[in-house]
């Protein structure tokens, strides 16, 4: 089929578009969601303490158009995610190779360089990990973020408008003893996402980095290795079919202490408080002047860096959603065309 002709199987899904047949649905932002929260629009070096936390970015409306705006958008997010679903399962081959081609096609094909430093950075069970990965279209979901800065509700209020047999989610805290005696990246492959499926890391391989900075419990030189790990990591998950989108969540020292004592003033989020918050509290800019650092040298088009203030709960979570939907349709899947006749089968059905 040639780039003119119209497929009755396309879906389509411009930001500013449509929803099936009740009428023009806009995207609730002014600008690109692809663009607005990017790190690479402030000035090198990066600095996190100059984005503003509180500021509703592209956004005019109240927190009633927000939440509006959320639960209107979830629909076509729900849509999208099925659709991912269905070109996995149901696609033609020519339309899989296609898609696969244009996903691996934002970065740059493998050179002899790279497979050398790789062979420095990985191990060969990393390799071996990575060549045993399916490959097909996914989304994953990276979000970052100091303890209260809404990570949680950004799962339960975004991620869960999707079909749950769909998304895969997984958090990466202190490694186990087994995980320490491997190469950091192998408990991050066991957690990715299936082709068709959406992966959520509610925190992620960065943990491998920023942890250690803290602590001293690795050296500068090995951190910046693992700063360029992680670079040519992400670049073979992209090849392999992943639609990666990082969000690093900013709250304020304020309104953190004030989400963080309204756990304690509460009996049912006690749970939710662990004393070393406290702690990482105390290292609050130490941890913005790190995040500044890494997410400058790890943001790239096929796997880039959004930093969204996350003092208004229902502001971050419109932002994430809205960058969903953006990569969903990036992908430009069209459903599966049925591989039977459909009115003969319709026939079959009404004289069963």
């Amino acid at each position: 089929m040639s780039k003119n002709e119209k497929n009755p199987h396309r879906l389509d899904v411009p930001l500013d578009g449509v929803r099936g047949p009740k009428g023009a649905k806009k995207t609730p932002f002014d600008g690109d969601p692809r663009a607005l929260w990017r790190v690479n629009q402030y000035p090198s070096p990066l600095t996190l303490a100059d984005v503003p936390t509180r500021e509703k970015i592209g956004f005019k409306g109240k927190k009633d158009d927000g939440e509006d705006a959320l639960a209107e958008r979830s629909a076509m997010l729900a849509d999208l995610q099925e659709l991912m679903w269905a070109h996995v399962v149901a696609a033609s081959e020519n339309d899989r190779w296609e898609v696969a081609k244009a996903i691996a096609g934002r970065v740059p094909r493998r050179t002899p360089q790279e497979k050398a430093r790789r062979e420095e950075l990985f191990s060969p069970e990393v390799e071996t990990a990575l060549n045993n990965l399916d490959r097909g279209p996914r989304v994953l979901l990276v979000l970052q973020g100091m303890d209260a800065s809404g990570k949680g509700g950004v799962v339960k209020q975004v991620v869960s408008s999707m079909d749950p047999m769909g998304i895969e989610v997984a958090g990466f805290g202190k490694p186990t003893p087994a995980e320490q005696r491997e190469h950091y990246l192998e408990r991050v492959i066991r957690r990715l996402p299936r082709p068709g499926h959406v992966g959520v890391f509610d925190r992620s391989h960065y943990e491998d980095v920023l942890v250690p900075s803290i602590t001293g419990s690795e050296s500068p030189e090995e951190i910046e290795r693992r700063i360029e790990a992680l670079i040519l990591f992400e670049r073979e998950l992209v090849r392999l079919g992943f639609v990666i989108i990082k969000v690093k969540l900013l709250i304020s020292q304020e309104e953190q202490l004030d989400r963080l004592v309204s756990r304690l003033d509460r009996e049912e989020k006690h749970w939710k408080y662990d004393p070393s918050d406290a702690d990482a509290r105390a290292e609050f800019d130490t941890y913005q002047e790190l995040y500044s650092r890494v997410m400058e040298a790890t943001d790239a088009d096929h796997a880039p860096w959004h930093a969204i203030g996350a003092d208004r709960k229902w502001y971050s979570r419109l932002a994430v959603q809205e960058l969903l939907i953006a990569a969903f349709s990036d992908l430009k899947l069209r459903w599966p065309a049925a591989d039977y006749d459909v009115e003969a089968e319709r026939e079959r059905l009404l004289k069963s």
